[in-house]
């Protein structure tokens, strides 16, 4: 497979803060958009004759939060620039907007080249659209980090992320494998994706892996586990994202949808983690975590099979964790809220859940990917070696405001969308 290789290790973010860009950059937007225009094309994928100056990038192109986190990234990394925050700017919508903006910073680079700053990237929205009704709310706050956290070097970790060809997953690999770690991608459904999210990572001098399975079949499991020992003979971390389900009403789910949620979030998990286990216990231990959602403690109208599972992962994490301790293995689960991104616009009703959720949170603003992403490495690092069978919630407050039982109801539909890896 093409995508299955190995190559070098991508620089960590914090290496960006300071450094003068690795080419001679033009001073004029439009010498900056060429390079802006080669920089989006090897991110997305997308054909450069798609990539017009005048393209709007959610409108035209359906670049969504995801995927501009990893643009921004890139950029940063492109251009020497340190990209920590983002701010909303509704005038920053196509791609010639994008090349002025970092025209102007690297002017601002070229004139003050040893003053660290923290730039502002007005590239990501934190909704599906920055013409949303509550922009003009947030408008003015920086918020949701949209780089890896400048962190110390990590020391070249093997970890398995399932499910992780799209979406967050995806998001979780690149991250990791910026930092140093080498990644195994895993997807099932979305092999195609899967392989694009390696080839991906490796242009850009990471180190990943492609493995194609399923986590609910057992076979594919015994299978991908064997190929990370033949080749890597370790493993330092698991985390458990894959996910199989349907969104929508109880009414609507059959018990086959019901089976396949358990098969892939239960059985799948508890596979898995067993198998991690005996790759980590040889070199003194690992770490294992699994991703929940509030669903699994308060009811949220078209969440399907999906929050019922989730509590029993949390069950799960926490049997996990006591059984696998004696061999060096810390098994946590990190709880997150609605996200922004490819999962929350497949609910029925998308605007209307997500303004409706956004209302329910303190600070009006839902979860970025970055958000459970920096929980996420924290706790399979070593400075975190004393925890072991925690629930870390991370939802901006969501599920502690007050009077929250069940989540107010939004219109469901029929033939619910499939949530799957």
């Amino acid at each position: 497979m093409s995508g299955e290789r190995v190559l070098h290790t991508l620089p960590s973010t914090s290496m960006l803060t300071g450094y003068a860009p690795r080419t001679p950059w033009g001073t004029n937007v439009t010498d900056t958009l060429t390079q802006v225009v080669e920089c989006i094309a090897t991110t997305t994928r997308y054909p450069q004759h798609l990539l017009a100056a005048e393209a709007d990038l959610e409108r035209d192109l359906g670049i969504d939060s995801v995927k501009r986190v990893e643009i921004v990234i890139a950029l940063g990394q492109r251009f020497g620039l340190d990209l920590q925050t983002e701010v909303r700017d509704p005038a920053i919508s196509t791609i010639r907007d994008v090349a002025a903006w970092v025209d102007r910073h690297l002017q601002i680079q070229t004139t003050k080249p040893f003053k660290q700053e923290t730039s502002t990237s007005p590239l990501l929205t934190t909704g599906t659209s920055i013409q949303q009704s509550h922009a003009d709310a947030l408008a003015a706050r920086p918020h949701l980090r949209v780089a890896p956290e400048i962190r110390r070097a990590t020391h070249g970790r093997v970890v398995f992320i399932t499910g992780s060809g799209r979406g967050l997953g995806k998001s979780i690999a690149c991250s990791l494998a910026a930092s140093g770690d080498t990644v195994i991608v895993n997807s099932f459904h979305s092999r195609d994706e899967g392989e694009r999210t390696v080839e991906s990572i490796t242009e850009r001098g990471g180190e990943a892996f492609h493995l194609w399975g399923s986590v609910a079949n057992a076979d594919h499991v015994d299978a991908m586990f064997s190929q990370i020992q033949e080749r890597f003979g370790r493993l330092d971390a698991l985390i458990c994202n894959a996910s199989d389900g349907r969104l929508g009403s109880f009414l609507d789910l059959s018990i086959d949808d019901w089976n396949r949620a358990f098969q892939t979030n239960i059985s799948g998990h508890y596979q898995c983690a067993l198998r991690a286990a005996r790759l980590m216990h040889p070199i003194g231990g690992g770490a294992i975590i699994t991703l929940s959602a509030v669903g699994a403690h308060h009811h949220v109208d078209g969440l399907g099979s999906q929050g019922v599972v989730k509590a029993a992962v949390e069950s799960l994490t926490k049997y996990l964790a006591v059984e696998l301790a004696a061999y060096g293995v810390r098994v946590n689960c990190v709880v997150g809220g609605p996200v922004y991104g490819e999962l929350i616009e497949k609910f029925p009703a998308a605007r209307e859940a997500q303004q409706y959720w956004e209302s329910l949170s303190p600070d009006r603003e839902l979860c970025n990917p970055v958000d459970l992403i920096n929980t996420l490495e924290f706790l399979i690092d070593e400075r975190a070696r004393g925890i072991n069978g925690a629930i870390w919630t991370v939802d901006h407050g969501f599920s502690s405001q007050q009077g929250i039982t069940s989540l107010k109801r939004v219109p469901t539909v029929s033939a619910p969308t499939m949530m799957n890896h």
